[in-house]
């Protein structure tokens, strides 16, 4: 029971990637493959025992707004204007900030709205209509701020191999009945390795700038921490759904670091540093969501404990 609890606790896993990034470093150009091979066998895992139809989009047409309002409005205006103060100092890293803020929400989110028992049903229906939406705005906010869009057709990829992939391969999956312990074990596995190959990936820059660094874990803290934080006390104090009010919470911060840094080593190969914001966003977005997890449960508990494995909607 004592491993049990270990295995299932993300702080363990998050400081154990730590480590182990600053001591194997850059894997190479292998790297980004790998992040999208992690990114797709997480989201399987964090998808497996849903069932929804075409009428719950209509159903849930609110808290998908506001999901999506939470990732391009509170999340991108946030990330924008923290970013701009790092243009006196190195107008580079400025780029990155820009390619954090025009991304759309990290998939992850549906592993967030699974370990804090929120609506996991509406976080994936959120996710895939905020994925549509940025196939157009990702590239208008990429050229508006840096003049260098983002191609639809490589957002368009992302929709397929994070969601419709992870929705296919569930599919025979379904009668599979799964432990959720094993599940939860699972994707802390995948967060450690997404953890690894990224941050190991830009070891040298961080251990050659640690001022910089400094800096920008502290805008991150900001951005993830600070905004969270209020948003939980606002939706609380307000009386908001609460299983709704994680998912929203969890896309006002959670950004896909992992495909800021795959664009920027593409779009700024000649501006390394531009990744460094995406990089370290990555880290401090795991360790939130480690210490989130369980802050949410004592502040903010659900209503009852979901019990069922199998979620699905009437």
């Amino acid at each position: 029971m004592a491993m049990m609890n270990v295995l299932t606790d993300i702080r363990y896993w998050v400081a154990a990637a730590i480590v182990v990034a600053m001591l194997v470093g850059s894997l190479g150009e292998i790297v980004s493959d790998l992040v999208i091979l992690v990114l797709m066998l997480q989201m399987i895992a964090a998808m497996h025992g849903l069932s929804f139809h075409r009428k719950d989009f209509k159903a849930d047409a609110k808290p998908i707004f506001w999901s999506f309002v939470s990732c391009f409005g509170i999340c991108t205006i946030i990330t924008l204007l923290i970013g701009a103060l790092f243009i006196p100092g190195n107008e580079n890293l400025w780029y990155g900030w820009v390619m954090l803020a025009a991304v759309p929400s990290g998939v992850s989110v549906i592993t967030l709205s699974l370990m804090m028992r929120g609506n996991r049903v509406m976080s994936v229906l959120a996710l895939t209509v905020t994925y549509l939406i940025a196939l157009g705005l990702t590239p208008l906010i990429t050229t508006v701020f840096i003049g260098n869009a983002i191609s639809p057709l490589e957002i368009f990829k992302y929709v397929l191999l994070f969601i419709a992939v992870p929705l296919l391969v569930n599919v025979p999956l379904k009668k599979v009945r799964i432990n959720r312990n094993a599940k939860v074990v699972f994707i802390n596995i995948m967060m450690f390795l997404l953890m690894v190959f990224s941050i190991g990936n830009n070891r040298d820059f961080i251990f050659g700038e640690p001022d910089v660094v400094a800096l920008i874990l502290l805008a991150c803290v900001v951005r993830t921490f600070g905004v969270s934080l209020v948003m939980i006390h606002i939706l609380k104090r307000r009386g908001a759904d609460r299983d709704n009010s994680v998912v929203y919470m969890g896309f006002a911060v959670w950004k896909n670091s992992g495909l800021a840094t795959t664009m920027c080593l593409v779009l700024l190969s000649g501006i390394p540093e531009a990744s460094l914001p995406c990089v370290l966003s990555l880290l401090m977005e795991s360790v939130w969501f480690a210490v989130m997890t369980g802050y949410i449960k004592k502040r903010w508990p659900p209503a009852k404990s979901i019990q069922e494995e199998v979620l699905t909607t009437g």
